[in-house]
């Protein structure tokens, strides 16, 4: 298969990203913020992310600017790669739809925040970052570029690591013990596998 058919396969499921994403981002801009954690240090994070996961893909897929750093990985691996990101929008879906109003693109308590714990938020506290993982793990091989394919992973590794312990903070200064208990029960991004067993 030609490089071409991996462009538009990858535009194309990138732009179902996008459709997902666009009605909860018009609920978030309407919804009352009750308080932001690091407000600058988010809106870099932010921009962090725009630029390994939209902006180096995007040209990746619109001009030849980084042809000579192609890894020409084995068609097998890029379509397992395909299959992943397909794999990772049905999550992301799903991630969504249990969030409703409480889904924010930045560390923040909204107005009548609640702590969700159903549906992938049942064995996971960040099923959201679980799919970004599995994201960009795919663009490495959807892309099999270099530079348009390490950019995400490398992007998404400085977000996560800035961000999974203030969020955890946050939810346990919003939500106390609670949060917790929560915590004690699941994991941050796999679900947490119980060392010990019954007889």
């Amino acid at each position: 298969m030609s490089e071409l058919f991996y462009k538009i396969v990858f535009g194309t499921l990138w732009l179902i990203y996008i459709l997902i994403r666009v009605p909860h981002d018009k609920k978030y801009k309407q919804n009352r913020k009750e308080s932001i954690t690091r407000e600058n240090a988010e809106k870099g994070l932010v921009l962090i992310n725009f630029f390994g996961l939209v902006l180096l893909p995007i040209i990746w897929m619109f001009s030849p600017w980084f042809n000579s750093f192609n890894l020409y990985l084995p068609q097998w691996l890029r379509i397992i790669g395909i299959l992943l990101i397909v794999i990772s929008l049905f999550f992301f879906y799903w991630v969504h739809k249990t969030l409703g109003q409480n889904w924010s693109p930045v560390l923040e308590i909204r107005k009548d925040h609640q702590l969700v714990k159903s549906g992938p938020y049942k064995n996971i506290r960040h099923p959201m970052y679980s799919q970004i993982w599995l994201w960009v793990i795919a663009q490495f091989l959807v892309t099999s570029n270099l530079i348009s394919g390490l950019s995400g992973f490398v992007a998404w590794t400085i977000v996560y690591f800035s961000r999974v312990k203030n969020e955890e903070s946050m939810m346990l200064g919003k939500f106390g013990e609670a949060y917790k208990e929560y915590m004690s029960k699941t994991g941050r991004v796999l679900p947490k596998i119980n060392s010990g067993y019954k007889v």
